[in-house]
């Protein structure tokens, strides 16, 4: 997985190493078994993951320091998450700069390594992927097991705006915390906005300082991606080597919060815009590492967490809403909390040896409201009913850490069907929503475009999120 395999000379105050990056025969055979292996992939691979492997690359090593022109510097990493949004927005006219790189095109000297989409996990929401991202494994194994859920433990309810240190604490170990407990804070990690970054443990005394980034922004849903970039800088212009972070991390909220309200039309301007702004960005960081002179030394990653699926509004048997499936007050007796987020609903029962009764409930309501044909859009099933392949609820036959996290009851739609919490929220028009299994809907693919000297030049098979915590430490050098 992703093997140091030969390191390159660029000691300080030497300038004029440069990294070689001319082809070998080696490589060139490589990648056309790399381009063999994709064919057979893209005919099979909905349905299955890969795992992350560029082959041979010329990285460097963090143990030297090396000199850019005015500055001493440790390698760099930056992770750049555009939330909500999949490779086929990548698009020649709105993002240039995306495309070409997806295309192995640049006008930069260096490398770069794209795939066809990353694999998401489910639920394909952004908490969840993007835990999955910085802990290596999947929701129901790093406790943030959807967007919305209950917790038993501190009888709490979990939403994304929720930085209860109570609930995260009971979840997997961040990237951040293994790297700074690892180097005994010599390398230092700084976050921007991403999920769960923020919260504090100032009150939790059993948690260490790493537990938190050495430096992390709050999060703002409106911040201008150019102050997004200039916050990047900042970080990246440190005058002290040792205050300087080594791994930045970055999330981009714009075009999920988009395609929420609007859905997915490469035709809409509105759109155009909105993922040509994240383009933009994308090009300026780059431009920004190549005029301080540390594209070399650095290594960029583009991902996002999931895709988004376009649900016509407009047909009234493409949403159904959940307070019919639940007819009369009496059901309040027996469902504890309910929470739904587009194409699923937990229900945590009261008593759950009332599953049954309740799950055939639901589904004879489903049939009596919506008919038949409606209603087979829609899965009831009890949480122990997900199949393996899901890798959810109990997926190898072995109890979790966070199995009470999970509701008893789910309701499953399929695309591009989605279940509302009100009458009021239907609404004329197209609205986006994620959170379907990847392997029932290819909308939910995420992307990835690596560039630096760890990757190769090539396009490698789809592979699951969470081998990105394994790049991460990869990159770092620590471990």
């Amino acid at each position: 997985m992703l093997l140091l395999e030969q390191g390159i000379d660029l000691e300080k105050n030497d300038q004029n190493d440069a990294i070689a990056r001319a082809p070998t025969t080696w490589h060139r055979l490589w990648r056309i078994v790399l381009y063999g292996m994709i064919a057979i992939m893209l005919l099979s691979c909905g349905k299955h993951s890969a795992r992350y492997d560029a082959g041979p690359r010329e990285i460097v090593s963090r143990s030297n320091t090396y000199f850019n022109g005015t500055h001493e510097f440790k390698t760099l990493t930056i992770l750049i998450s555009i939330d909500g949004f999949p490779p086929r927005l990548i698009d020649e006219n709105y993002t240039p700069f995306l495309y070409s790189l997806r295309n192995l095109q640049s006008s930069y000297d260096i490398n770069i390594t794209t795939a066809p989409y990353m694999i998401p996990s489910f639920p394909t929401q952004t908490f969840p992927n993007h835990w999955s991202m910085v802990t290596g494994i999947y929701p129901i194994e790093h406790g943030i097991i959807s967007n919305v859920f209950w917790d038993d433990a501190t009888s709490s309810e979990f939403q994304p705006n929720n930085l209860d240190p109570r609930i995260w604490s009971n979840a997997a170990d961040p990237i951040w915390q293994l790297l700074q407990t690892q180097s005994q804070n010599e390398y230092k990690v700084a976050t921007h906005m991403w999920p769960g970054s923020d919260v504090m443990y100032d009150d939790c005394e059993e948690m260490p300082r790493e537990r938190m980034p050495f430096y992390f922004d709050k999060f703002n849903q409106w911040e201008p991606l150019d102050e997004k970039l200039s916050q990047i800088f900042q970080y990246v212009d440190m005058a002290q080597l040792t205050d300087r972070p080594e791994l930045i991390m970055s999330y981009i909220p714009n075009v999920d919060w988009y395609g929420h309200n609007f859905g997915y039309d490469l035709r809409d301007k509105r759109l155009q815009e909105v993922i040509g702004e994240v383009d933009e960005f994308c090009h300026e960081l780059i431009e920004g590492l190549q005029k301080r002179n540390l594209l070399a030394l650095s290594n960029v990653m583009f991902v996002s967490d999931h895709g988004m699926s376009n649900v016509d509004m407009n047909n009234v048997g493409s949403v159904v809403v959940w307070e019919r499936m639940f007819p009369g007050d009496e059901m309040s007796k027996f469902v504890a909390h309910l929470y739904n987020e587009g194409p699923m609903m937990m229900v945590y029962l009261e008593d759950p040896r009332d599953k049954h009764w309740v799950r055939d409930l639901i589904e004879l309501q489903l049939r009596k409201v919506y008919g038949d044909e409606v209603s087979s859009k829609f899965h009831v099933i009890l949480r122990e009913d997900f199949e393996p392949d899901w890798k959810y609820f109990r997926y190898d036959d072995k109890p979790s850490a966070y199995d009470d996290r999970v509701g008893d009851i789910w309701v499953l739609a399929d695309a591009p069907y989605a279940i509302l919490k009100e009458t009021g929220d239907v609404r004329a028009g197209v609205m986006g929503t994620h959170g379907y299994n990847f392997a029932n809907c290819s909308d939910m693919a995420s992307m990835f475009i690596g560039m630096g000297p760890m990757f190769s030049k090539g396009v490698i098979p789809p592979f699951e999120n969470t081998e990105i915590y394994k790049l991460l430490i990869e990159a770092s050098g620590v471990v």
